[in-house]
């Protein structure tokens, strides 16, 4: 019977400490070690920590839950329940942790290019849905049909990752109050 692969449990194990710690603060033996692997099984999937850290950039975006439904809704109230999700783990983990995607792509994006790009995608994508959820709700009626989607989609997803840098920052949902009211009671 062949063994089992660690690679998932490797990648599992880098999402939960490069978001409690950070990418710099983690090293290859702090993740194989609270992985429970021996660290020559790191290098038997990764050629390094950084092609590692684009994977958990890459796995946390696919797993962000962010397309999930949201019952009956419509366009816009489903764009602010994805929203509000996030803010709701963001306040139950007493404004710790942030957004692993922004989180990367501020540590690393000066100093690994395959994070950096991983970060680009991700965020692409992510404001790529965001402006989608806008185009349903404009087809709707619930958003003026002349303002520019993507644009709106991209300026969204940078005010949010602001408001999360703002609320760690503050230890307060003020930041996240603001993005809703400005986000879904002025500019949508």
């Amino acid at each position: 019977m062949p063994r089992p692969s660690v690679r998932e449990v490797i990648v599992e194990t880098a999402v939960t400490e490069f978001h409690r710690h950070g990418f710099s603060a983690c090293s290859v033996d702090t993740i194989t070690r609270a992985a429970g692997v021996p660290k020559g099984s790191f290098y038997n999937h990764f050629k390094s920590k950084e092609d590692l850290g684009a994977e958990v950039v890459a796995r946390y975006a696919e797993s962000s839950g962010w397309r999930d439904g949201h019952g009956d809704l419509g366009p816009l109230d489903t764009l602010r329940a994805r929203f509000g999700v996030m803010r709701d783990v963001l306040v139950a983990a007493d404004f710790t942790r942030g957004c692993l995607i922004g989180n990367m792509g501020a540590e690393r994006a000066d100093h690994s290019q395959v994070i950096r790009d991983q970060v680009a995608a991700s965020l692409s994508e992510w404001s790529g849905h965001i402006a989608e959820s806008i185009r349903e709700a404009q087809r709707a009626g619930e958003v003026p049909a002349d303002r520019d989607a993507d644009r709106l989609g991209r300026f969204v997803l940078d005010a949010w990752e602001g408001a999360i840098i703002r609320a760690k920052v503050a230890k307060s949902a003020a930041p996240l109050d603001d993005f809703f009211a400005v986000v879904f009671g002025s500019l949508l």
